[in-house]
Protein backbone atom coordinates (compact mmCIF):
# COMPACT_ATOMS: atom_id res chain seq x y z
CA UNK A 1 0.00 0.00 0.00
CA UNK A 2 3.17 2.54 -0.11
CA UNK A 3 2.74 5.25 -2.11
CA UNK A 4 5.44 5.30 -4.58
CA UNK A 5 5.77 9.18 -4.76
CA UNK A 6 6.58 9.14 -0.94
CA UNK A 7 8.27 6.18 -0.27
CA UNK A 8 9.63 6.94 3.22
CA UNK A 9 6.18 7.77 4.43
CA UNK A 10 4.35 4.93 6.86
CA UNK A 11 0.95 3.88 6.01
CA UNK A 12 -1.07 5.48 9.05
CA UNK A 13 -4.15 3.37 10.50
CA UNK A 14 -6.24 5.29 11.94
CA UNK A 15 -8.55 3.09 14.50
CA UNK A 16 -11.51 5.40 15.77
CA UNK A 17 -12.41 7.63 13.12
CA UNK A 18 -13.76 10.69 15.10
CA UNK A 19 -12.87 14.32 15.94
CA UNK A 20 -9.14 14.20 16.45
CA UNK A 21 -8.97 11.26 13.47
CA UNK A 22 -9.91 13.62 11.13
CA UNK A 23 -8.43 16.50 12.19
CA UNK A 24 -5.49 14.22 12.11
CA UNK A 25 -6.34 13.03 8.41
CA UNK A 26 -6.60 16.53 7.16
CA UNK A 27 -2.58 17.21 8.36
CA UNK A 28 -1.56 13.81 6.56
CA UNK A 29 -2.17 15.33 2.80
CA UNK A 30 0.45 12.98 1.43
CA UNK A 31 0.49 9.56 3.79
CA UNK A 32 -1.29 6.38 2.79
CA UNK A 33 -4.43 6.20 5.54
CA UNK A 34 -6.06 3.64 6.23
CA UNK A 35 -9.55 5.02 8.42
CA UNK A 36 -11.19 2.32 10.76
CA UNK A 37 -14.37 3.23 12.45
CA UNK A 38 -17.97 1.65 12.50
CA UNK A 39 -19.45 3.05 9.31
CA UNK A 40 -16.95 3.77 6.16
CA UNK A 41 -15.30 7.21 6.31
CA UNK A 42 -15.53 10.04 3.83
CA UNK A 43 -11.80 11.14 2.02
CA UNK A 44 -10.57 14.12 3.39
CA UNK A 45 -10.52 16.74 0.87
CA UNK A 46 -7.36 17.36 -0.46
CA UNK A 47 -5.80 14.10 0.10
CA UNK A 48 -3.49 13.14 -2.27
CA UNK A 49 -2.22 9.69 -0.97
CA UNK A 50 -4.30 6.26 -1.12
CA UNK A 51 -7.14 6.51 0.33
CA UNK A 52 -8.99 3.26 2.16
CA UNK A 53 -11.98 3.19 4.64
CA UNK A 54 -12.69 0.19 6.50
CA UNK A 55 -16.05 -0.50 8.40
CA UNK A 56 -15.33 -2.87 11.41
CA UNK A 57 -17.66 -3.77 14.71
CA UNK A 58 -14.91 -4.10 17.30
CA UNK A 59 -17.44 -5.06 19.11
CA UNK A 60 -17.90 -8.22 17.04
CA UNK A 61 -15.65 -11.42 17.60
CA UNK A 62 -15.03 -12.00 13.46
CA UNK A 63 -11.71 -11.55 12.38
CA UNK A 64 -10.76 -8.06 10.61
CA UNK A 65 -10.03 -7.68 6.96
CA UNK A 66 -6.19 -8.09 6.26
CA UNK A 67 -6.13 -4.78 4.85
CA UNK A 68 -6.51 -2.84 8.30
CA UNK A 69 -2.84 -3.73 9.41
CA UNK A 70 -0.88 -4.00 6.21
CA UNK A 71 3.14 -4.41 6.59
CA UNK A 72 5.53 -1.07 8.13
CA UNK A 73 2.31 0.92 9.42
CA UNK A 74 1.87 3.37 12.02
CA UNK A 75 -1.49 2.42 14.50
CA UNK A 76 -2.71 5.37 16.24
CA UNK A 77 -5.94 4.08 17.90
CA UNK A 78 -8.58 6.55 19.33
CA UNK A 79 -11.32 3.92 19.53
CA UNK A 80 -12.68 4.20 22.69
CA UNK A 81 -13.79 1.36 25.46
CA UNK A 82 -17.31 -0.18 25.64
CA UNK A 83 -19.26 2.04 28.45
CA UNK A 84 -19.41 -0.92 30.72
CA UNK A 85 -16.83 -3.03 32.73
CA UNK A 86 -13.41 -2.58 34.22
CA UNK A 87 -11.71 -3.98 30.59
CA UNK A 88 -11.29 -2.95 26.93
CA UNK A 89 -12.78 -5.74 24.84
CA UNK A 90 -12.21 -3.84 21.67
CA UNK A 91 -8.82 -3.01 21.99
CA UNK A 92 -7.97 -7.05 22.90
CA UNK A 93 -10.09 -7.89 19.54
CA UNK A 94 -8.11 -5.71 17.71
CA UNK A 95 -4.38 -6.46 19.43
CA UNK A 96 -5.33 -10.27 18.39
CA UNK A 97 -7.22 -10.22 15.10
CA UNK A 98 -5.00 -7.49 13.23
CA UNK A 99 -3.17 -9.35 10.54
CA UNK A 100 0.53 -7.77 11.11
CA UNK A 101 2.33 -5.52 13.82
CA UNK A 102 2.69 -2.26 13.44
CA UNK A 103 6.23 -0.13 12.81
CA UNK A 104 4.81 1.86 15.90
CA UNK A 105 1.89 2.47 18.25
CA UNK A 106 -0.02 5.59 19.65
CA UNK A 107 -3.11 4.72 22.00
CA UNK A 108 -4.89 7.58 23.13
CA UNK A 109 -5.91 6.95 26.84
CA UNK A 110 -6.99 9.81 29.88
CA UNK A 111 -5.89 11.06 32.67
CA UNK A 112 -8.88 9.93 34.53
CA UNK A 113 -6.75 6.91 35.49
CA UNK A 114 -5.21 9.12 37.88
CA UNK A 115 -8.66 9.35 39.94
CA UNK A 116 -9.22 12.16 42.27
CA UNK A 117 -6.70 14.18 43.68
CA UNK A 118 -8.18 16.51 45.76
CA UNK A 119 -6.69 18.96 43.42
CA UNK A 120 -2.98 18.11 43.79
CA UNK A 121 -1.05 18.13 41.02
CA UNK A 122 -0.21 15.06 39.23
CA UNK A 123 2.55 13.99 36.81
CA UNK A 124 3.49 10.26 35.10
CA UNK A 125 5.27 9.39 38.09
CA UNK A 126 1.94 9.65 40.26
CA UNK A 127 0.36 5.80 40.46
CA UNK A 128 -2.84 5.34 38.61
CA UNK A 129 -5.81 5.17 41.01
CA UNK A 130 -9.34 5.11 38.96
CA UNK A 131 -12.58 5.92 40.68
CA UNK A 132 -14.71 4.78 37.81
CA UNK A 133 -14.80 1.79 35.74
CA UNK A 134 -14.01 4.69 32.88
CA UNK A 135 -10.97 4.79 34.22
CA UNK A 136 -10.49 1.29 34.97
CA UNK A 137 -11.00 0.36 31.25
CA UNK A 138 -8.61 2.77 30.51
CA UNK A 139 -6.02 1.35 32.60
CA UNK A 140 -6.58 -1.65 31.22
CA UNK A 141 -6.15 -0.38 27.69
CA UNK A 142 -2.60 0.81 28.29
CA UNK A 143 -1.72 -1.92 29.91
CA UNK A 144 -3.00 -3.98 26.92
CA UNK A 145 -0.69 -1.52 24.74
CA UNK A 146 1.99 -1.99 26.88
CA UNK A 147 2.09 -6.02 26.71
CA UNK A 148 1.71 -6.41 22.77
CA UNK A 149 4.73 -3.62 22.37
CA UNK A 150 6.88 -5.52 24.43
CA UNK A 151 6.02 -8.67 22.64
CA UNK A 152 6.09 -7.53 19.46
CA UNK A 153 9.58 -5.67 20.26
CA UNK A 154 7.98 -2.11 18.52
CA UNK A 155 7.76 1.56 20.27
CA UNK A 156 5.19 2.57 21.80
CA UNK A 157 3.58 6.24 23.27
CA UNK A 158 0.76 6.47 25.76
CA UNK A 159 -1.40 9.29 25.87
CA UNK A 160 -3.11 10.08 28.89
CA UNK A 161 -5.20 13.19 27.44
CA UNK A 162 -6.61 16.22 29.50
CA UNK A 163 -10.73 17.57 27.98
CA UNK A 164 -10.29 17.82 24.51
CA UNK A 165 -11.96 21.26 22.98
CA UNK A 166 -12.27 23.44 19.99
CA UNK A 167 -14.49 26.34 18.85
CA UNK A 168 -17.08 23.80 18.16
CA UNK A 169 -16.57 21.01 20.92
CA UNK A 170 -17.09 24.38 23.43
CA UNK A 171 -20.19 23.50 26.32
CA UNK A 172 -21.62 26.75 24.78
CA UNK A 173 -25.46 25.45 25.33
CA UNK A 174 -25.07 24.40 28.75
CA UNK A 175 -24.02 27.82 29.46
CA UNK A 176 -26.81 29.10 27.36
CA UNK A 177 -29.23 27.28 29.32
CA UNK A 178 -27.85 28.22 32.56
CA UNK A 179 -26.77 24.88 33.47
CA UNK A 180 -25.06 25.94 37.42
CA UNK A 181 -21.18 25.31 38.42
CA UNK A 182 -20.45 24.77 41.80
CA UNK A 183 -18.96 27.22 43.71
CA UNK A 184 -15.99 28.90 44.69
CA UNK A 185 -13.36 26.66 46.62
CA UNK A 186 -15.82 23.20 45.77
CA UNK A 187 -15.47 23.57 42.14
CA UNK A 188 -12.96 21.15 40.82
CA UNK A 189 -9.71 21.74 38.69
CA UNK A 190 -10.55 21.34 34.78
CA UNK A 191 -7.66 20.79 32.37
CA UNK A 192 -7.63 20.96 28.57
CA UNK A 193 -6.19 20.27 25.54
CA UNK A 194 -7.11 21.83 21.96
CA UNK A 195 -8.18 19.52 19.24
CA UNK A 196 -5.58 21.54 17.37
CA UNK A 197 -2.35 20.83 19.58
CA UNK A 198 -3.58 17.36 20.17
CA UNK A 199 -3.05 16.76 16.52
CA UNK A 200 0.13 18.48 16.41
CA UNK A 201 1.17 15.92 19.03
CA UNK A 202 0.58 13.15 16.98
CA UNK A 203 2.20 14.39 13.74
CA UNK A 204 5.45 14.90 15.68
CA UNK A 205 5.10 11.14 17.51
CA UNK A 206 4.38 10.19 13.41
CA UNK A 207 7.58 11.75 12.15
CA UNK A 208 9.88 10.52 14.74
CA UNK A 209 8.52 6.80 13.96
CA UNK A 210 9.01 7.18 10.65
CA UNK A 211 12.64 9.07 11.31
CA UNK A 212 13.74 5.97 13.84
CA UNK A 213 13.58 7.94 16.45
CA UNK A 214 10.35 7.07 18.25
CA UNK A 215 9.35 8.69 21.53
CA UNK A 216 7.85 5.70 23.94
CA UNK A 217 6.52 5.53 27.45
CA UNK A 218 3.57 7.45 28.61
CA UNK A 219 2.75 11.21 28.95
CA UNK A 220 0.48 13.78 29.68
CA UNK A 221 -1.24 15.79 27.40
CA UNK A 222 -2.54 19.22 28.55
CA UNK A 223 -1.93 22.75 27.99
CA UNK A 224 -0.41 23.31 31.19
CA UNK A 225 -2.90 26.13 32.78
CA UNK A 226 -5.45 24.26 34.65
CA UNK A 227 -8.23 26.26 36.25
CA UNK A 228 -11.83 25.52 38.30
CA UNK A 229 -14.26 24.58 36.36
CA UNK A 230 -16.39 27.39 37.23
CA UNK A 231 -14.30 29.81 36.15
CA UNK A 232 -13.89 27.97 32.44
CA UNK A 233 -17.63 28.48 32.25
CA UNK A 234 -17.42 32.21 33.19
CA UNK A 235 -14.27 32.58 30.41
CA UNK A 236 -17.30 31.20 27.80
CA UNK A 237 -19.96 32.91 28.67
CA UNK A 238 -18.11 36.34 28.97
CA UNK A 239 -16.82 35.55 25.33
CA UNK A 240 -20.00 34.31 23.94
CA UNK A 241 -21.90 37.76 25.35
CA UNK A 242 -24.04 35.18 27.28
CA UNK A 243 -25.42 35.55 31.44
CA UNK A 244 -22.61 34.21 33.69
CA UNK A 245 -23.52 31.00 35.27
CA UNK A 246 -25.38 30.59 38.22
CA UNK A 247 -23.17 28.78 41.29
CA UNK A 248 -24.64 26.04 43.34
CA UNK A 249 -23.19 23.47 46.08
CA UNK A 250 -21.13 20.83 44.27
CA UNK A 251 -23.26 18.05 46.66
CA UNK A 252 -26.64 19.85 44.45
CA UNK A 253 -25.14 19.74 41.38
CA UNK A 254 -23.65 16.17 41.74
CA UNK A 255 -26.88 14.52 42.82
CA UNK A 256 -29.06 16.20 39.47
CA UNK A 257 -26.12 15.70 37.43
CA UNK A 258 -26.15 12.48 34.28
CA UNK A 259 -23.17 9.60 34.97
CA UNK A 260 -20.42 11.20 32.74
CA UNK A 261 -20.64 14.59 34.24
CA UNK A 262 -21.04 13.18 37.79
CA UNK A 263 -17.51 11.24 37.75
CA UNK A 264 -15.80 14.61 35.81
CA UNK A 265 -17.17 16.19 38.71
CA UNK A 266 -16.24 14.57 41.28
CA UNK A 267 -12.73 14.35 40.45
CA UNK A 268 -10.21 17.19 40.74
CA UNK A 269 -6.31 17.14 39.73
CA UNK A 270 -4.49 19.51 38.52
CA UNK A 271 -1.98 18.06 35.45
CA UNK A 272 1.65 18.44 34.04
CA UNK A 273 2.35 17.92 30.94
CA UNK A 274 5.82 19.12 30.84
CA UNK A 275 7.35 15.80 29.81
CA UNK A 276 5.39 15.30 26.48
CA UNK A 277 6.83 19.41 25.52
CA UNK A 278 10.38 17.97 26.72
CA UNK A 279 10.27 15.24 24.29
CA UNK A 280 9.12 16.24 21.25
CA UNK A 281 10.57 20.22 21.91
CA UNK A 282 6.74 21.33 21.50
CA UNK A 283 4.55 24.13 23.19
CA UNK A 284 1.08 24.24 22.52
CA UNK A 285 -0.44 26.84 19.90
CA UNK A 286 -3.26 27.40 22.79
CA UNK A 287 -1.62 27.78 26.08
CA UNK A 288 -4.60 29.12 27.71
CA UNK A 289 -8.49 29.11 27.21
CA UNK A 290 -8.14 32.62 26.80
CA UNK A 291 -6.23 32.19 23.79
CA UNK A 292 -8.10 29.66 22.02
CA UNK A 293 -11.32 31.81 22.55
CA UNK A 294 -9.52 34.47 20.60
CA UNK A 295 -9.59 32.75 17.30
CA UNK A 296 -13.36 31.05 17.97
CA UNK A 297 -16.54 33.54 16.81
CA UNK A 298 -18.48 35.37 19.26
CA UNK A 299 -21.93 34.07 17.16
CA UNK A 300 -21.13 30.59 17.28
CA UNK A 301 -23.88 28.85 17.21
Amino acid sequence: MQSDAHPNRSPIVLIGYGDIARRLAHRLTDHDLIAVSRHQAERPEGHRGEWRAVAVDLDREDHLPAEVAPNDAIWIYLAPPPREGQTDPRLTHWLREAANPPTGLVYISTTGVYGDRGGHWVDETTPPAPAHDRGHRRLDAETQCHAYAQTHGIPHCNLRVTGIYACDRLPVEKVRRGTPVPTGPEAPWSNRIHADDLVDILRLLIDRIETGHPVTGTFNVSDNHPTPVNVTYRQIAAHFGLPQPPEASLASILEQARPMAREFLSESRRVDASAIQRALGWQPRYPTLAAALADCPRNLS
